[in-house]
């Protein structure tokens, strides 16, 4: 994957809150209840009484205990969770055994426990659930009790019909399994994804803060400073020569020197790096690509305005970030040059990033600004997080981002902007400029 950024993200497996489980198991045994006073006094079909009451109080059991073990709160994962729910696979698979196996259309509620897992659970829990659920479907349709039916009948559905059931809910369990999966590693993906990208523009948005403290703090010591240095200078002229306190007094002058110098050098580097709210866009673009100095390949700056002519931007920690992930991924590509240009039509404003590199693979361009998070498929080792930060950032300042191949060979990332999400201070006479 050319877009070569941080390695992936783990995709964190969130586990289950025990007070879900309580309910959807207190939901099941209700239901099953039901079924069971339908079925046997409603209709008057024979039903095993006791073994089901003692399945469904089993169920029961389990969930006053979690209450009790358990705080409202909590949560559990990896093999307690899929404990809790082979339980329920077992405690289901009992009831529909004691009451016609797979010819009871309530089979299909086996896929439940499995879905669960899918979408809370890693793929090697839920794979042994999988399994789990397939042997007692298995089972299943090996032996099982009669279906209840009135007094005195027996229903017994062909064998081909009955393994009909036992494929259809078969697949549906692996069918919805790798669907739910899916669904809920690729909402896990972005969790994360978005999780580093506020990340890292809270890191961006703490470095100018901080930068503007640093240059507080020195302005402001800087007074009782000289007042110090000014008595270290009055003692030195006069204990200077002193045997006793002479060389103690030089070192103490020579210290709040360099503390000064030091605070000086503080208050300079803070006050170059604090953010102005607004900058024109050639001095922005050129600061991004000086943040990233000295780089591997030298980077040409193409700008049509001239000095004072071009439209004044809001410098925001979005902008300066999501520009400085596109510049640092076009360095780390290019095979001898990077190319940024910028430039304006009446409606837009327009930023250009080229290299020379080999360029995007074809088959992932599609893919681009979606967080990958995972191993790269041309085994560079990336992940395309880099590239997601710098979309989403980007595409909160109302920025539109294209990425393709130059025809010359290369990468290219066009950013578009509507004048007025980006532009800001004076007005500019319109100019035209194509990309």
């Amino acid at each position: 994957m050319r877009p070569g950024m941080r390695p992936a993200l783990p995709l964190a497996h969130p586990g289950v809150r025990v007070q879900t489980l309580v309910l959807l198991r207190w939901m099941a045994i209700a239901g099953q209840l039901l079924a069971l006073f339908l079925v046997g006094v409603a209709l008057g079909f024979p039903i095993p009484w006791v073994p089901a009451l003692a399945a469904i109080a089993a169920s029961a059991a389990l969930n006053l205990w979690l209450g009790w073990f358990y705080r409202r709160h909590d949560r559990i994962g990896g093999r307690v969770a899929s404990l809790q729910l082979g339980f329920d696979l077992a405690q289901l698979s009992v009831l529909l055994f004691l009451t016609g196996g797979l010819t009871n259309p309530f089979a299909l509620l086996l896929l439940v426990p499995v879905t669960i897992s899918a979408t809370l659970l890693s793929a090697r829990e839920t794979i042994a659930l999988l399994l789990m659920a397939l042997l007692l479907l298995v089972g299943l349709w090996f032996r099982h009790l009669p279906l209840p039916w009135a007094a005195g009948q027996m229903v017994e559905l062909p064998a081909i019909y009955k393994l009909g059931v036992l494929v259809s809910v078969g697949l549906g369990m692996l069918f919805l399994s790798f669907y739910v999966w899916q669904v809920s590693a690729e909402g896990r993906r972005w969790q994360a994804a978005l999780v580093a990208t506020q990340t890292a523009l809270d890191r961006e948005a703490r470095m100018g803060a901080l930068g503007s403290l640093a240059a507080a703090a020195a302005h402001e010591l800087g007074g009782p400073l000289g007042t110090i240095t000014l008595i270290a200078g009055d003692l030195e002229r006069t204990l200077g020569d002193d045997p006793e306190f002479g060389e103690d007094i030089h070192l103490l002058r020579q210290e709040a020197r360099r503390c000064r110098d030091i605070l000086t050098g503080i208050s300079e580097r803070a006050e170059a790096e604090d953010p102005f709210p607004e900058l024109q866009l050639p001095a922005l673009l050129r600061e991004v690509v000086e943040s990233h100095e000295p780089a591997r390949v030298p980077v040409d700056c193409r700008f049509p305005w001239a000095p004072g002519s071009a439209p004044v931007v809001r410098r925001s920690p979005e902008v300066r970030h999501g520009l400085s992930n596109i510049v640092g991924n076009a360095l780390r590509h290019a095979a001898s040059r990077v190319t940024v240009e910028a430039g304006e039509t009446s409606g837009e404003l327009w930023v250009v990033v080229r290299d020379d590199g080999s360029g995007f693979p074809p088959d992932l361009l599609p893919k681009l600004g979606e967080p990958f998070l995972g191993p790269s498929v041309s085994g560079s080792g990336s992940t395309g997080l880099g590239i997601f930060i710098a979309t989403t950032l980007l595409e909160r300042t109302g920025g539109r981002l294209g990425f393709g191949n130059a025809p010359e060979g290369g990468g290219r990332v066009e950013l578009r902007w509507n004048r007025a999400d980006i532009e800001a201070g004076r007005e500019t006479a319109p100019q035209t400029g194509t990309a």
